[in-house]
């Protein structure tokens, strides 16, 4: 989580890149109060929404390109006055007016935002959505300054310093099938044949998350050990 003094803000705009292969989920969230004055950034159907609610107005809108294709995208967002602008990729997506106010004029002097993540429960948007948003973020400016982070909200942004591709990301509702040979009772054991969405998974070049994990395929003479299907 940043936070903001809200009184020394000079620069009312914020831009990032990011990659994500997740089709929904929150990309940074923010507020003065959470009651009445608050403003999300997410990406439902791979496509942003912006939802906000305060003073002026309260509203959920989508629109722009699908972002959830793996690629590097730069996103932008401004207030112009009593406009919310939404650039993508250098070009202006969506332009709301008579949403906001100046920054001034906040009773609470201190604006929290949070990335990949809410300050308050799912229910409280106005157009429910899965928070959680599997991607990365580089390259990101907000309000003009580097702000103090928090460790104390969880987030599912981060940055990202290994090539993306597909089969990194499982959507809910994915599965995957494979079959282990080997002792499994003894934990010695290697995976063979990984499927996940209908596609044949490279074992060998997979990139593991742990240094406590190894990720090859099976050797050819591994022995007569377990075959077992899940």
């Amino acid at each position: 989580m940043m936070t903001f003094n809200v009184t020394k803000i000079t620069k009312t705009s914020s831009s990032f890149e990011l990659r994500t292969w997740d089709p929904e989920g929150v990309i940074f969230y923010g507020d003065t109060n959470p009651n009445d004055d608050w403003f999300m950034l997410g990406l439902r159907d791979g496509r942003p929404e912006i939802q906000l609610h305060n003073h002026w107005a309260q509203l959920t809108v989508g629109a722009g390109p699908r972002l959830d294709d793996g690629r590097w995208h730069q996103v932008e967002v401004k207030m112009d006055g009593d406009s919310v602008l939404l650039g993508v990729d250098g070009e202006e997506v969506l332009r709301l007016r008579q949403v906001s106010g100046p920054l001034a004029g906040k009773a609470q002097p201190v604006m929290k935002i949070a990335l990949g993540g809410l300050l308050f429960p799912p229910s409280n948007l106005r157009l429910p959505l899965v928070p959680a948003l599997d991607g990365c973020l580089r390259h990101d400016v907000w309000l003009g300054q580097r702000a103090q982070t928090s460790a104390s909200i969880p987030t599912s942004t981060r940055s990202c310093a290994v090539e993306s591709q597909p089969g990194v990301f499982f959507p809910p509702g994915a599965h995957a099938e494979f079959s282990l040979r080997g002792e499994v009772s003894s934990a010695s054991f290697c995976l063979d044949g990984l499927w996940a969405q209908g596609q044949r998974l490279d074992v060998d070049q997979a990139l593991s998350r742990s240094q406590d994990i190894w990720t090859h395929s099976c050797p050819q003479s591994l022995g007569n050990g377990t075959d077992t299907s899940h």
